[in-house]
């Protein structure tokens, strides 16, 4: 598995530390992994719309089936109605085949979604992204996650989308910087709100997988890097 390290943090679940508040419209590819608890449906992880029926996620993300789970977009605020709210069933979605939760560094964490509902992509608050491919590895580059992650360890989920910048950094620097801590595998991956988007420019450049549950800023986040995966995600 490949990925992309950047130097911010985020608890493996869903987290964004030391961000700011997006404003509307900012991410139109962010999108929301929704689960329904009785009549009510929660974030559990973030999404990123690449065309108008798929979406991209942590393959960590997802464990029940297809009919469990609703993506949405052109959330601001994620318990308000701004009027700009895309919502879709997932018929069905494919976690990478060497995905493997068990093994140190969650080695290929990254699963299509297909939505039942197209998304309208006229709007003004929802856009696909453009995908990473090719040999950048956008080292030393300052990109944006995105997401409505717990905004400290064990703190808070925001209500409104949050964004924070970060320098990318190289698997090495990464790997050397995660050295210490037992059963830390870099394999070529990072994290802030699990599945969400690192996105430089307009390129999703990584997806969210992992990083320390304290948010202590000590540990560089992992995110699957997207590039790798760009064949794998074209035949889905």
């Amino acid at each position: 598995m490949h990925a992309v390290v950047a130097t911010a943090l985020a608890e493996i679940s869903t987290n964004i530390v030391e961000g700011s508040n997006a404003a509307a419209g900012e991410f139109p590819w962010q999108g929301s992994v929704q689960v329904r608890s009785g009549s009510s449906w929660f974030h559990i992880c973030g999404c990123v719309l690449y065309t108008t029926n798929k979406a991209l996620t942590a393959a960590h993300c997802l464990s029940n089936s297809a009919s469990s789970y609703r993506l949405g977009f052109g959330i601001l605020r994620m318990n308000d109605n701004d009027g700009t709210e895309q919502y879709s069933s997932v018929t069905s979605y494919t976690n990478h085949p060497d995905y493997n939760g068990n093994a140190g560094g969650y080695p290929n964490d990254i699963a299509v979604l297909r939505l039942s509902t197209s998304m309208d992509t006229n709007s003004s608050a929802v856009s696909t992204v453009n995908l990473a491919s090719g040999s950048n590895d956008y080292a030393g580059q300052t990109c944006t996650i995105s997401g409505w992650g717990r905004l400290s360890g064990g703190g808070s989920t925001p209500n409104v989308l949050q964004k924070v910048d970060m320098t990318v950094l190289t698997n090495t620097d990464c790997s050397n910087r995660w050295s210490s801590i037992s059963g830390a595998t870099v394999n070529s991956l990072n994290h802030g709100d699990s599945g969400g988007p690192l996105v430089c420019g307009n390129t999703l450049t990584g997806i969210t997988s992992w990083g320390i549950s304290s948010c202590s800023g000590s540990y560089p986040s992992v995110y699957t890097r997207v590039s790798s995966f760009y064949n794998w995600v074209q035949i889905q």
